[in-house]
């Protein structure tokens, strides 16, 4: 575009990509580089644009688009590029670069777990993760590159906290990190930018108000709208906790919005409502409010199919006490989101069978029941979800600040307790975020060569990888071509097989040691 445009917005390849049509297939972007080659990554990661616009973008990415232009800055001065293309944008008129990152130094969990499920697997892992590499090929672009001294390199994102903790922030040349909800202060910022007037180099963005949140101008990979924002169960290690009490977006004027964008201008055939609690929507306190969530769920439907019957309405996360305190609530929307025998998945943050650990870390996790009642609720929680054709992906959480080998022992258990019920069970490296960020990073190594910890990692990675294999047909479900659908849907097949097969051969009898440990822990327990 000419000399370039002022406000230039991007994300790592891996974020930006739809995946072929299935963004849940995108979790192959935390293997490394040694098993994605260049032609692999512009295949499998291929961003559809239209002389480098994006015809799509990461939802927070179009959330940040929108934010700007609801803050006065003319839409010629904004563009959302393909990672690809930036050399087409990015001119002597270019003074932003936003990028949006969710992996950036491949610190994650997704990073965390694939590094264990290929090192259990004996298979050499080399390099970075593809999705950190995608990030630093924007940093490195050629156009990037020849224009810098006049450029300002904006990074947000849920994953900034890996630049900051770091230091890789300074080390790589980002002016700014920006932290937090974007409409708060991320306009003002941007435009100070545009003004000459110096920002800080770290900024935190708090929760914005409902009023502040703009409708998406540009659809949103996979469909998504977000209904919600913040949780407050008050976990201190997770993002949405930041956010405070949760919040609901209203139907009209907002949510209906960007339903029609997703599907009138980005060719969407299932809408996500995204929520990092879905059955609360419309809730004041920790318990559902029914009418509120069947009232937004019947007016999502009911738009959808006026475009025609083969339109579907998804979610992607839920608590297991909210779905043992309202499990009408759970059958009613499966009736329509999951009408006709359809299964769909749905995240649970499962984190942890401890109930220590839960009183010191997560007290609002299993309210309104008690922390000692807790795996009776994950239980009872996955196996409503099931009865209703959800498939849970249930994370658990090691390295936990704190943790024991008695905490360890109850994720055992517990993971003994679901293994029949259709759950992913991933086990996570701890996430330094929130209130515990700075402490206990992960150490991946040492967590596999533990005996309990290395052998619950194996485990729960035979549960998740056996139940992936069983529902690969849904999670390739929305690729656009069905060739390649069959060619995944093969590959996938043979490298889950091959990967089991592997894990079993490495099984090992730790029933001994578990029952010293509890020995140990209740001697421990009497003496205090």
């Amino acid at each position: 575009m000419g000399n370039g445009v002022k406000i230039v917005l991007t994300a790592e390849g891996a974020t930006a990509s739809e995946t072929l049509g299935s963004t849940v297939a995108g979790f192959i972007s935390a293997l490394p580089d040694n098993y994605i080659l260049p032609f692999i990554s512009r295949f499998y990661f291929k961003v559809d644009n239209k002389r480098g616009i994006v015809k799509k973008a990461p939802y927070g990415l179009s959330k940040v688009e929108a934010s700007l232009l609801q803050s006065g800055i003319p839409r010629e001065d904004i563009v959302i590029a393909s990672p690809y293309e930036l050399d087409k944008f990015v001119g002597d008129n270019t003074r932003i670069l936003g990028i949006y990152v969710m992996d950036p130094l491949g610190l994650s969990f997704g990073s965390g777990i694939t590094y264990w499920i290929l090192k259990l697997a004996n298979l050499p892992y080399k390099g970075m993760p593809y999705i950190a590499r995608s990030f630093l090929n924007i940093l490195t672009n050629k156009s990037v590159l020849r224009h810098r001294k006049h450029i300002k390199i904006l990074v947000g994102g849920p994953a900034t906290w890996q630049l900051t903790d770091t230091g890789f922030n300074k080390r790589l040349g980002i002016d700014v990190v920006y932290e937090g909800e974007f409409e708060s202060l991320g306009p003002s910022i941007f435009k100070n930018i545009l003004n000459g007037i110096d920002v800080p180099s770290v900024v935190y963005g708090g929760p914005a108000p409902l009023e502040k949140i703009p409708t998406i101008v540009t659809p949103s990979n996979g469909g998504l709208v977000e209904v919600t924002r913040g949780c407050g169960r008050g976990c201190t290690f997770c993002t949405p906790t930041l956010s405070g009490m949760i919040k609901s977006l209203p139907f009209e004027g907002h949510i209906e919005k960007e339903i029609k964008i997703n599907i009138e201008k980005g060719n969407a055939k299932d809408i996500t409502l995204h929520s990092e609690e879905f059955f609360r929507y419309g809730a004041k306190d920790i318990h559902p409010n029914p009418n509120k969530v069947l009232d937004l769920v019947e007016k999502s439907y009911k738009l959808i199919k006026s475009y025609g019957d083969d339109y579907t309405l998804s979610t992607d996360f839920t608590t297991a006490a909210v779905a043992v305190e309202a499990p009408k609530l759970v059958q009613e929307v499966a009736d329509y989101m999951n009408e006709g025998g359809r299964w769909s998945f749905i995240e649970m943050g499962i984190e942890s069978g401890s109930p220590r650990i839960l009183k010191k870390l997560m007290p609002g996790k299993m309210l309104p029941y008690k922390p000692e009642e807790y795996q009776d609720i994950v239980e009872q929680g996955i196996g409503i979800l099931n009865d209703n054709r959800w498939v849970v992906v249930g994370t658990m959480i090691l390295n936990l600040p704190g943790e024991n080998d008695y905490d360890i022992i109850k994720d055992l258990e517990l993971l003994d307790r679901i293994k029949k019920l259709r759950v992913i069970t991933f086990p996570l490296p701890f996430i330094p975020m929130g209130a515990l960020r700075h402490r206990d990073f992960t150490i991946l190594d040492k967590m596999l060569e533990d005996p309990l910890r290395g052998e619950f990692i194996r485990r729960a990675l035979i549960k998740a990888l056996s139940e992936s294999k069983r529902s690969l047909t849904l999670a390739v479900d929305k690729m656009y071509n069905p060739i390649i659908k069959t060619v995944i849907l093969n590959i996938g097949n043979y490298i889950m097989d091959f990967v089991i097969n592997r894990y079993k051969m490495a099984e090992r009898s730790i029933d001994k040691l578990i029952e010293i440990k509890k020995v140990e822990m209740e001697s421990s327990l009497q003496i205090s």
